[in-house]
């Protein structure tokens, strides 16, 4: 009863001092999105991004309009020509349209691809940036604010704009890498 009696205040002594400590925890949240869409590197690789969706997009408008063309075509001589010369035309329409089809998709499997590699490599970045900002400035806990659930955070302890601008900076100070 003895030896129980001293375990139980002993523990409750050491306890004393986590719950004190507990009380000035420096914890803080990060909108990684807001990062990602307002930081100089967010903003040149969505410039990136929209670029050469504009070029594979003016690519697939070009093949959309010779697809228009061929079924004009194939409407206006559907009167005229024999049933054996419309459905051959008709196949060709068909072949065309499965290649559109298909190259739309590996444009579009090809910018998602592309945006997963450079969300990838800037998420690193900026998970580098609010590690170092953690240990200098003694953060006890950092959370994401949409995927750690936080759905009440007070203003006070959102570093988001801090680590925009730590990551801005350091962007600028590293050689650029493509």
């Amino acid at each position: 009863m003895k030896k129980t009696m001293c375990c139980f205040i002993i523990a409750l002594f050491l306890c004393i001092p986590l719950t004190a400590k507990s009380q000035s925890l420096n914890i803080a949240y990060v909108d990684l999105q807001r990062v990602m869409l307002e930081s100089d590197k967010g903003k040149d690789i969505r410039k990136t991004l929209t670029g050469e969706a504009e070029k594979l997009k003016q690519t697939l408008d070009g093949k959309q309009n010779e697809l228009q063309k061929l079924k004009d075509a194939l409407e206006k001589q559907s009167a005229t020509i024999t049933p054996e010369a419309r459905a051959e035309k008709e196949k060709q329409y068909q072949g065309k349209l499965k290649d559109y089809q298909r190259l739309a998709n590996d444009y579009q499997g090809e910018l998602q691809q592309k945006d997963m590699e450079f969300t990838q490599k800037i998420l690193k970045e900026i998970e580098e940036i609010i590690r170092g900002l953690g240990e200098r400035e003694k953060y006890a806990l950092i959370l994401e604010r949409n995927q750690a659930g936080v759905l009440y955070g007070n203003p006070a302890i959102d570093i988001t704009s801090k680590v925009i601008t730590l990551f801005n900076e350091a962007s600028r100070k590293a050689p650029a890498k493509k």
